[in-house]
């Protein structure tokens, strides 16, 4: 079985939460304006806050490499 890894992990994470928020605005913006934009956005962000410890910890591994913490 393949490794995750962690790069392409956030990046996905950041893409799928990118095209959940424009898709959301464009069906607002045509088709039910009546949606409950507020509620797109949240979902959109906490897909890429979920993923923020993964970025969090690649940014610790670069600062700490190779030194003790």
């Amino acid at each position: 079985m393949s490794e995750l890894k962690g790069k392409p992990l956030t990046l996905t994470a950041k893409v799928f939460g990118s095209v959940i928020a424009v898709v959301g605005l464009a069906l607002k913006a045509t088709v039910n304006p009546a949606l409950d934009i507020d509620a797109v956005l949240k979902v959109a962000g906490f897909i890429v806050v979920v993923f923020a410890p993964v970025d969090l910890s690649l940014i610790l591994e670069k600062v700490f490499k190779g030194g003790r913490v």
